[in-house]
């Protein structure tokens, strides 16, 4: 589960994520940031709890920048890098640039997330890259999963969200014809249809799975199917749940991950259990 999802204190939401059950959470830079924890003292609370660090979020202007601005991104990168080495954290999640002056060559952005891949690479680590339904060029995973695959690097992996794939209207046969072991992390977020700004959707009508009018199942199905076994995250921005208690929503929103994932393993008529009731 997203540390973003929750309100309160760091320390509350990990708190309330490992006693829902949960086995891992993505943490939030900002979260970390404004909880006075230094990174190993917050590796130890989740350790603690029986956690994994499974995702450090989010990296942002990563790509399709001008090259002598993009030095300064790397440096940036590096300053991350050593957050998630404190950390014990190896998968840092990287966003499409939403910028309006966005270069929108392929080849450019895939050389830069090729750079960010060699980064990685040197502390053991791997950046997952995520289109952003509002992305200036880069906007559905179709787009995402194309500079995946012009970077070409060991290091840099596809994020799929249910919510942008939905909201950019992608059809679910994207996800069929990925190649197995293309997915690196997959977060889950449903959500009512409504007729509004997409960032705006995001941002404050995200609900668990079952709650809203997506088809969130058949996503994870298509992962499952085509060899995906990492977690799956809850991403959820909502105000309302933030403003509950933390270990309130925190449950509801394990035993909306345990209820997908028996319904993965009725559609698949046996067991499906990828990565554990991850979050």
């Amino acid at each position: 589960m997203a540390t973003v999802s929750l309100g309160g204190s760091l320390i509350e939401k990990i708190g309330a994520i490992g006693a829902a059950g949960f086995d891992g959470l993505e943490l939030l830079d900002d979260d970390l940031r404004k909880s006075g924890m230094t990174p190993e003292e917050c590796a130890r609370r989740c350790a603690d709890l029986g956690l994994t660090i499974d995702l450090y979020q989010p990296f942002r202007r990563a790509e399709g920048v001008p090259g002598d601005e993009f030095r300064k991104v790397l440096a940036r990168f590096r300053r991350e890098l050593e957050v998630m080495r404190r950390l014990g954290a190896d998968s840092i999640l990287v966003v499409s640039n939403t910028d309006a002056d966005a270069d929108g060559s392929r080849d450019l952005s895939a050389s830069q997330l090729a750079a960010l891949g060699d980064a990685a690479a040197e502390h053991g680590m791997t950046v997952m890259f995520e289109a952003l339904a509002w992305g200036t060029h880069i906007s559905r995973v179709a787009d995402a999963w194309e500079t995946v695959r012009y970077a070409d690097h060991p290091n840099v992996a596809l994020v799929v969200d249910t919510f942008h794939l939905n909201a950019a209207g992608e059809d679910v046969s994207v996800l069929a014809g990925l190649p197995r072991d293309s997915v690196g992390f997959f977060q889950v977020a449903d959500a009512p249809w409504l007729s509004m700004d997409v960032i705006l959707w995001s941002r404050g009508h995200r609900c668990f799975p079952g709650e809203g009018e997506f088809d969130v199942l058949t996503p994870v199905a298509s992962a499952v199917a085509s060899g995906y076994r990492g977690p799956l995250s809850l991403e959820i921005f909502n105000p309302g749940y933030r403003e509950r208690p933390a270990t309130e929503v925190a449950k509801l929103g394990a035993d909306s991950l345990r209820q997908l994932v028996d319904e993965l393993a009725k559609r698949a008529a046996g067991p499906v259990a990828p990565g554990g009731d991850h979050g």
